[in-house]
């Protein structure tokens, strides 16, 4: 046993497996959303060309849909685990540094739904490595990269800035500037419109990815930083995307998922300031702290669990309103394909054009002969009924 804990490179392997197949099994509850839909048939971007090598080379289902992301996931691991060596000196922390980042429920999601955080978070980990090991060369190529592939970089342009400021680093803050510049002449930022507040809704948001009780973690740990700790890029990055947020949010609804990702990757700091509380203490004077982890680590486990075994939350919060469960608009398209094939349908017209969409992945095209709708229909032929846990979720008519 004491064998196996010293091979730290074989345990990073055996939670990333045991992730692995939490993640695997969420994958097979998933249908494909509209949103998802829309990115891999309509858009022309990083995401899409993922998405569609993918299924083009293992076939048109879930599994392949999402296996980019599921790899990008394990790289990013990888990169939090190489972080973590450059900031954590002893292997526990290391551990535990990864195995927090893995289990996040927001990086849970990312890592099985078709969306450009898992593409962030790899960059702004690429980035904050080659900051961490010293290799200002391959920091700028890699700032100089992201320029070409989303707006959402911007972020890690303000942070890069504001670091290069603070280190006097000319060369890295400059790049850094031409970067924002060229991000904010080349792709499309709405900050206007009517002010309204949003600022209730992006915390709640926070707290839902990271866990209430670690997002105010969270919060000490970016303060705490701010006052007291060496600050390197990673802690520039986290402090201004959660800024930046906040700010925008006083006056507009904010695309947070150009936001969270560079939030769940403060992880590291999150394990090092704990730790460094933590150890300075004597072990009679370390409750608080061990009280504290308690808290925070079961309020994880729970708000995991609801990624990983949402389907059972239908029956427990969502019986007579299964629309509001937050997987509805990730659920039913799979099994209704299923069941209309069953009936030897392949092709029928869904009234909602959005859920047309969806089955078009599953197989079923565009019908003018043959109709399904939400809504009963005087000349109904047959009704198909979803179920989950014994829950009615949804129900169709064809007509």
């Amino acid at each position: 046993m004491q064998k196996l804990y010293n091979n730290e490179n074989l345990i990073f392997l055996a939670i990333f497996g045991l992730n692995l197949l939490f993640l695997l099994y969420s994958v097979s509850n998933l249908s494909i959303s509209f949103y998802e839909a829309e990115i891999y048939y309509e858009k022309q971007n990083l995401v899409s060309l993922l998405a569609n090598l993918s299924c083009k080379f293992f076939g048109q289902n879930d599994f392949a849909l999402r296996a980019p992301f599921l790899l990008i996931h394990f790289f990013n691991s990888i990169l939090i685990y190489k972080i973590s060596k450059t900031m954590l000196k002893r292997k526990l922390d290391r551990l535990i540094s990864v195995s927090l980042y893995m289990f996040l429920p927001g990086v849970m999601a990312s890592a099985i739904l078709v969306n450009l955080a898992g593409v962030i978070i790899f960059f702004t980990l690429l980035a904050v490595y080659f900051s961490e090991t010293r290799n200002n060369i391959a920091l700028i190529i890699t700032l100089l990269v992201t320029t070409a592939i989303d707006k959402s970089f911007v972020v890690l342009y303000v942070g890069a800035f504001l670091y290069g400021i603070y280190r006097k680093n000319k060369i890295l803050s400059t790049i850094s500037f031409l970067c924002f510049v060229s991000a904010l002449l080349f792709y499309d930022f709405d900050i206007q419109g009517k002010p309204k507040g949003f600022f209730i809704d992006t915390i709640g948001v926070y707290s839902a990815v990271f866990s209430p009780f670690l997002f105010l973690f969270f919060i000490y740990v970016m303060y705490r930083i701010w006052i007291k700790e060496r600050k390197n890029l990673l802690w520039f990055v986290c402090i201004s995307a959660f800024c930046i947020a906040s700010l925008l949010s006083l006056r507009q609804r904010v695309e947070l998922d150009e936001f969270l990702p560079y939030a769940v990757v403060s992880v590291p700091l999150l394990v090092r300031v704990f730790f460094n509380s933590y150890r300075i203490r004597l072990p009679r004077f370390r409750t608080k702290h061990t009280f504290l982890v308690v808290v925070v680590m079961l309020f994880l486990l729970i708000n995991s669990s609801f990624v990983v075994f949402n389907q059972i939350l239908y029956p427990l919060f969502f019986k007579n309103e299964p629309q509001k469960h937050f997987i509805y608009n990730y659920d039913i398209a799979k099994e209704l394909a299923q069941k209309l094939k069953e009936k030897q349908i392949y092709s029928v017209k869904a009234v909602d054009s959005r859920l047309g969409l969806r089955l078009k992945f599953y197989g079923i095209k565009a019908s003018p002969n043959l109709y399904m709708s939400r809504i009963r229909p005087q000349n109904a032929k047959f009704s198909i009924k979803i179920y989950k846990f014994d829950t009615l979720v949804d129900k169709f008519y064809v007509f």
